[in-house]
């Protein structure tokens, strides 16, 4: 009983055969605010009827800066739009592996924020700067 708890409770656990991509959507509230909703419902549109393709909801992908964010087996897409779903699964049905990371247009090339570094822009200062001189 308890190795079904476990199975039933994690999502990286597969209780049924996967396709040849394991479509993976995050579906958390980071990503659900970004749109992961229509992320999902187009992934279900664009896989269906094809035995190569299993989509699931999952929670938390740890990419929550980049939301939405799918998964395709070990690959990350991020910061995606419907015609970027699209776009994925064709090229993975005609064979090709898109390039995975955030989409082009989103300007980012890994997680740094979309309108450019927003902290730590400026030379530290050392110990003691802006500290009370009695301390």
């Amino acid at each position: 009983m308890r190795v079904y708890e476990v199975a039933t409770f994690y999502t990286m656990f597969n209780r049924t055969p996967v396709g040849k991509y394991h479509v993976q959507v995050c579906t958390t509230t980071p990503c659900m605010l970004r749109g992961s909703e229509e992320i999902l419902e187009a992934c279900k549109e664009f896989c269906k009827g094809d035995p190569n393709f299993t989509v699931n909801e999952v929670e938390c992908a740890g990419a929550c800066v980049n939301a939405p964010v799918l998964s395709v087996n070990d690959d990350y897409y991020e910061d995606l739009t419907r015609d970027d779903v699209k776009h994925i699964i064709s090229e993975l049905k005609a064979g090709r592996k898109p390039k995975p990371g955030p989409t082009e247009k989103s300007g980012r090339f890994s997680c740094e924020p979309a309108g450019g570094l927003t902290s730590l822009t400026s030379k530290p200062y050392g110990p003691g700067f802006k500290v009370r001189k009695e301390l």
